[in-house]
């Protein structure tokens, strides 16, 4: 009987070893930069700068991510003759980008995910120009006048 249990005890650590852990989010976003880099037509390396949010959904196969993340031009280009891009610094003025990835890891083919990503420039917010104070003249009744400074509205 206790060798029975002990075989039993066994064959389940076997089984729950043999289930593949789910990537970490982190790892399916670089994942998903590769990608990018790979298909995208600059000569720009981008590196993931930021994961904005997650969505994880498990599936009789594996797990599919939904990800939005921003990545960051890097110092590296692809004319390189080999770089790898944990080496690659952030470009101080470099193109920022919005992205979302889908990416659907199979169990069975975890080096492998199938990714579809898309990215977009960043807009910068323009920041108003300050205006000038401007002068205003006002008239009273009578003969006298008043020079006043006025700060214009903000909208």
């Amino acid at each position: 009987m206790v060798l029975f249990v002990a075989a039993v005890l066994a064959c389940l650590g076997a089984c729950i070893a043999a289930v593949p852990a789910s990537p970490a989010p982190q790892d399916v976003a670089r994942s998903a930069v590769e990608v990018y880099n790979q298909e995208a037509g600059t000569r720009a390396v981008f590196r993931l700068l930021k994961l904005k949010n997650v969505h994880k959904t498990k599936f009789e196969w594996g797990m599919h991510f939904s990800i939005n993340f921003t990545i960051k031009e890097t110092t590296c280009r692809k004319s390189m003759a080999s770089y790898r891009i944990e080496d690659c610094r952030y470009w101080p003025s470099g193109q920022v980008r919005q992205c979302s990835a889908q990416v659907s890891v199979l169990d069975f083919v975890q080096e492998a995910p199938l990714t579809s990503v898309t990215c977009v420039p960043q807009q910068r917010a323009n920041k108003p120009k300050p205006q000038a104070p401007r002068e205003v003249t006002v008239r009273l009744p009578g003969s006298l006048s008043l020079a006043a400074q006025v700060v214009p509205e903000q909208d």
